[in-house]
């Protein structure tokens, strides 16, 4: 098993997340649906990951979990008071991300009908740290790299008191969440669109 060092990410090192991002969920359900092209799926998610790494960066609370000098493993979090973002980050995310609405073509309709259940879900949770993404390279899945990324914020979560909240589209996921004490809060589910799960974790 390798061994990790976890530091914040540093701005040089975005595109290098980016990847090992997109590369993380190359078989993500959720995607498959709304792009069965696999090489148009590859260009979505290279989007989708870049406005999600590029809106958190400024907060300085994206965690990398290194090996080998490798990007192993990236947890993108927001945290407490930056979610919802606001109309200048809001209009800013949506630039970046209208590659990613392109690649759905005529799914698009079901793409937003299911990101506005989803935002209505999220807007309801009290304060809290959002895991935007949480992405384990291929080839370090399995071998510890998530819970190394995970644990400087998780830690923080207990000695402030404050709930951890993420969002995920697989459910085999739900039981690696639990194992870190997250529970489902709701399954979500639109008409026409794979479920999405959001998951609570109450400090410790």
């Amino acid at each position: 098993m390798p061994s990790f060092t976890v530091d914040r990410m540093q701005s040089h090192e975005q595109p290098a997340v980016i990847a090992a991002l997109a590369r993380a969920f190359y078989d993500d359900p959720l995607f498959g649906f709304f792009v069965p092209n696999l090489v148009r799926q590859t260009k979505m998610a290279m989007s989708f990951m870049g406005a999600g790494v590029k809106d958190a960066a400024p907060f300085g609370e994206t965690y990398l979990a290194h090996a080998d000098g490798k990007v192993a493993c990236a947890a993108v979090w927001l945290p407490p008071g930056t979610y919802p973002r606001g109309v200048r980050r809001d209009v800013q995310q949506y630039l970046r991300s209208a590659p990613t609405f392109v690649y759905c073509g005529r799914r698009v309709g079901r793409a937003f009908a299911l990101l506005s259940a989803v935002d209505k879900a999220h807007h309801d949770e009290p304060e809290h740290w959002y895991l935007a993404i949480l992405g384990t390279d291929p080839q370090f899945q399995r071998s510890g790299a998530g819970s190394a990324a995970l644990a400087p914020v998780l830690e923080r979560c207990d000695t402030e008191g404050m709930p951890a909240y993420l969002e995920t589209q697989k459910e085999e996921n739900l039981g690696y969440y639990a194992r870190h004490r997250f529970d489902v809060v709701q399954k979500i589910e639109v008409k026409g669109c794979p479920p999405l799960w959001t998951l609570r974790r109450d400090p410790r």
